[in-house]
């Protein structure tokens, strides 16, 4: 099972005033590391991190994937048509370009098996992958 973390995720674990933080903490400690994820994930999580609270939490991000507690197994490049189409197909959900690629992360052959941390409940449920699939996730609302 590969555990994929999205945005929500690492701003939940990140900021202790966040209203997930203790269900972030409990997942992190609930997985074997590392979880997986992509470059826009961190891009969003580090943008959002600064913005809500200061750059020693950017630093704790970037700390998780220097220890390699967090992997990011996603390269834009090969994957640019499916990214378009899934950012065209729910554009009235909507989705974002992180989900788009946290999505086609998921429909890898290596993730068959796959857990989504994310807070965003309602729109990773509403994403498919391969078109048909439920994508497996976990969050706070699941988690309760």
């Amino acid at each position: 099972m590969r555990i994929i973390a999205d945005t929500g995720f690492f701003l939940a674990y990140l900021d202790k005033a966040d209203q997930y933080y203790d269900w972030a903490v409990s997942i992190a400690q609930s997985h074997k590391p590392p979880f997986y994820t992509c470059e826009a994930v961190i891009a969003e999580a580090a943008y959002m991190l600064s913005s809500r609270t200061d750059v020693r939490a950017v630093a704790r991000l970037l700390d998780l994937l220097e220890a390699g507690l967090v992997k990011i197994d996603f390269r834009v490049e090969n994957h640019t048509s499916r990214v378009i189409t899934l950012l065209q197909r729910y554009e009235n959900v909507p989705i974002d370009y992180a989900d788009a690629c946290i999505v086609v992360m998921a429909e890898q052959e290596k993730y068959r098996e796959h857990i989504i941390l994310t807070v965003d409940d309602n729109d990773f449920r509403i994403y498919r992958r391969n078109g048909r699939e439920a994508l497996t996730i976990d969050t706070p609302q699941i988690s309760k």
